[in-house]
C-alpha cells in the first residue's frame, strides 16, 4: 500500500516546483522507498517460492493420496464384488446345506427308528433267551432227577434180577427130585416160571392133586417161605379138548379149579401167606404147543406158578415226581 502512494508522490515531486533540499529529501525518500520495495519484493518472492514449493509438495501428496484413494476404491470395488460373489455362494451353500441337513435328519431319524426296532428285537430276544435259559435249567434239573431215578431204578432192577436169579436157583434146588417128571424152571421178563405138567399133579379131567404133586408143591412152598418179597400167581392151562363131565362145565372151569386146588395146598400145607398168592384159570387160551398132536396137547395141559418179586420199591421210584 505504501508503494502505491509513493509513485504519485515521486511524480508530484518531479513536476512540482520544490527546493533542492526538498528535492534531495524527496530523492532520499525515494531511495528509501525503493529499498523497502526491493526488500519487500525480495521477501515476497522468497515467500512465493516457498509457498510454491509447499504447494508442489502438497500437490504431490494430494496426487499420492488421490492415487491411493483410487487404488483403495478399486480394491474396495474388487472386495465388494468378491463379497457379493461369496454371499451368493454362501446362500447357495446354505440352501444346499439345508437340503442336506433335511436329508441327514431323515436318515438319522430312520437310523434311530431302526436302532429302536433292533433294541426292541434284542430285548425280546434277550427275554426269550432268559425264558429259554430258565426252561432249560428246569429241564436240566428234571433230567438230573430223572437220571438219578433211572440210576436208582437200574440199581433196584439189578438187585431184583439178582434176587430172581437166586430165587430160580433155589426153586431148581427145591424141585431137584422132580426133574424126571418134566418139571421146568424158567426165567423170563424178570419173573421165574415154574411149569408143572399135568402128569405130576392131576389125573385126566380131575381137580384133585396127586400125592407126588402135593409133595412137589410143598417143597416149592418151603423154598418160597424164604422169599417173603415174592408174589405168587398160580395159573391153570388146558388143551382144546372139550370137557365131558357133569361136575365141570368146560376147560375154563377145569383150569380155575386146578389153580385153586394148588393154591390151597400152598397155603394149608406149604404154610404160605394167602395174601401172597392168586389163582387164575386160562383154559385153552394160551397154548405152548399145537393141539393137533397128543404130545402138543400134553404140553398145553399144565400149571404155571409165576413168581414175581415185589415191585413196590420200583413203583415208588417210577411214581416219584
Amino acid at each position: 500500500m505504501q508503494i502505491k502512494w509513493a509513485l504519485p508522490l515521486v511524480g508530484l515531486l518531479m513536476f512540482s516546483c520544490v527546493s533542492k533540499k526538498q528535492y534531495k529529501a524527496a530523492l532520499d525518500s525515494k531511495d528509501s522507498l525503493n529499498l523497502d520495495y526491493g526488500l519487500y519484493k525480495a521477501n515476497s518472492q522468497a515467500d512465493m517460492d516457498s509457498l510454491r514449493r509447499a504447494l508442489r509438495i502438497i500437490d504431490t501428496k494430494m496426487e499420492n493420496q488421490r492415487l491411493l484413494v483410487s487404488s483403495l476404491q478399486d480394491s474396495l470395488q474388487i472386495c465388494g464384488n468378491e463379497l457379493a460373489e461369496n454371499q451368493t455362494y454362501i446362500r447357495s451353500l446354505g440352501a444346499d446345506l439345508g437340503e442336506r441337513q433335511k436329508a441327514l435328519a431323515l436318515e438319522i431319524e430312520k437310523k434311530n427308528k431302526t436302532l429302536q426296532d433292533k433294541e426292541l428285537e434284542l430285548n425280546d430276544a434277550l427275554a426269550m433267551a432268559e425264558k429259554e435259559r430258565l426252561r432249560l435249567e428246569k429241564l436240566r434239573k428234571e433230567l438230573e432227577l430223572v437220571s438219578n431215578r433211572v440210576k436208582e431204578l437200574e440199581s433196584e432192577l439189578r438187585r431184583k434180577d439178582s434176587a430172581v436169579l437166586l430165587l430160580k436157583e433155589a426153586i431148581i434146588k427145591a424141585l431137584a427130585g422132580f426133574e424126571k417128571l418134566d418139571v421146568k424152571v424158567e426165567y423170563k421178563n424178570g419173573k421165574v416160571y415154574v411149569i408143572l405138567p399135568e402128569k405130576l399133579l392131576f389125573k385126566s379131567g380131575s381137580t384133585s392133586v396127586d400125592p407126588s404133586g402135593i409133595e412137589a408143591i410143598v417143597e416149592l412152598s418151603k423154598a418160597l417161605k424164604k422169599q417173603p418179597d415174592v408174589q405168587i400167581s398160580v395159573e391153570g392151562h388146558t388143551d382144546n379138548v372139550p370137557m365131558n363131565s357133569d361136575k365141570i362145565k368146560d376147560n375154563w372151569d377145569l383150569s380155575v379149579l386146578r389153580a385153586t386146588s394148588i393154591t390151597k395146598i400152598m397155603i394149608n400145607e406149604g404154610g404160605l401167606n394167602g395174601k401172597r398168592i392168586s389163582a387164575n384159570g386160562r383154559g385153552e387160551t394160551n397154548p405152548v404147543a399145537s393141539n393137533d398132536t397128543p404130545e402138543g396137547r400134553a404140553k398145553n395141559r399144565r400149571t404155571e406158578i409165576i413168581l414175581t418179586p415185589q415191585l413196590d420199591k420200583i413203583l415208588q421210584i417210577l411214581n416219584t415226581n
